[in-house]
């Protein structure tokens, strides 16, 4: 025991001082020494213990802490990928949303395309039907007007001859039919009618060259048109809408022929005429102005109407909208009025103030690229 003892003290790491203290200690009182030695041994193999669990623990923590620090790491790959995933399926909707929109923005001039072009032969069929008995109208006031005044000027001779041979007393009767009917009345009557008739003619020639220039059944054509006569066409078309309360006054700048779809150009006038129309509830003005700006030529339409606010103007072009009540309005004619002109690599602005009315501005390129020629909806 003591041996062993002796082996085990001179195994500590004391300096060679404290071994030897610690041996003579022990061998000067044996039983003494044997009590201290159990207790000595005792917290030695207590201590040993107790160092070797801490030190267990502490590898273990510094497993466990490792292990952690793993799946920290593995945890932050983790919400890196799902935030770039996250970040692509944000990208991925939009890029559907957009798709979306264009699909039924494309869906929208598609059936209005079809409507149009159904509209164009219809027109068409209509103004020429109507063409020919104006025309047959028309063309018979002219030698009608002559042939009347002939008469005029024949029945006046006869009153000279009768007045020159003092023939009165015979043609008493014939005198007083006349005055019971007022005859003159009459013949300037006939005059009033004749030009009523003559400006009903050309009204309705108007009209009927309103109706072929908007219907357009060449206007999946690319070709060069006279914007100016595109909004008298159209103009035309709505007179009876306007006539009674609005006054149109037109201020044409000299412009060049701008390359374009006519039909469709002369949709986009048509929904923002009758939305300048609409917005005037009493009396009021349009301000019609065309110009050329350097490679541009320039529409402006400005209504005295109501104007709108800056959440109804921000919307105006979103298909659907409508400030209108339920089935006066679809609010596809502005959405759509958008496209075409976008299509043809054009811009529409839009000035507008509560009470101070509405402007549209349309910008149309004279030419279009070569080689990006603008399609048309089929």
């Amino acid at each position: 025991m003591h041996d062993n003892l002796d082996q085990y003290i001179r195994s500590l790491p004391l300096d060679d001082e404290g071994k030897d203290f610690l041996c003579a200690a022990f061998k000067s009182n044996r039983k003494e020494n044997e009590i201290l030695e159990f207790k000595f041994k005792r917290t030695l193999i207590d201590k040993a213990a107790i160092t070797n669990i801490l030190n267990a623990s502490i590898d273990e923590i510094k497993k466990q802490k490792k292990v952690i620090e793993n799946s920290k790491d593995e945890i932050n790959r983790t919400l890196t990928e799902v935030d770039k995933q996250k970040k692509l399926v944000d990208v991925k909707n939009r890029a559907l949303n957009k798709l979306l929109k264009d699909l039924r923005e494309a869906q929208q001039q598609l059936v209005m395309s079809e409507k149009m072009a159904s509209l164009g032969q219809l027109t068409a069929g209509v103004a020429h039907e109507i063409n020919n008995p104006i025309n047959f109208v028309s063309a018979n006031i002219k030698p009608l007007k002559e042939d009347l005044s002939e008469i005029i000027e024949s029945i006046h001779r006869y009153d000279d001859v009768i007045k020159e041979n003092k023939l009165e007393a015979f043609f008493e009767k014939v005198w007083q039919f006349n005055k019971d009917h007022d005859l003159s009345f009459t013949l300037q009557e006939v005059q009033e009618l004749l030009k009523g008739i003559e400006e009903g003619a050309i009204r309705t020639s108007e009209i009927v060259k309103g109706l072929r220039n908007f219907s357009r059944l060449d206007q999946n054509v690319l070709k060069k048109t006279d914007i100016n006569e595109g909004v008298d066409s159209t103009l035309a078309l709505l007179h009876s809408v306007y006539k009674d309360h609005i006054s149109i006054e037109k201020k044409y700048g000299t412009i060049p022929e701008v390359e374009c779809f006519p039909g469709e150009i002369n949709q986009v006038l048509m929904n923002i005429l009758s939305n300048a129309i609409q917005a005037i509830t009493g009396k009021g003005k349009i301000f019609i102005t065309t110009w050329k700006d350097e490679n541009w030529v320039k529409i402006g339409i400005r209504d005295t109407g109501s104007g709108m606010d800056p959440a109804t103007k921000n919307k105006i072009f979103d298909p659907f909208f409508t400030t209108k009540e339920v089935g006066k309005g679809t609010g596809l004619g502005l959405s759509i009025s958008y496209g075409i002109i976008k299509k043809h690599k054009g811009k529409i602005e839009v000035v507008s103030e509560i009470g101070q009315g509405t402007e549209f501005i349309i910008s149309l390129p004279i030419h279009q690229n070569e080689n990006s020629k603008i399609k048309s909806e089929p």
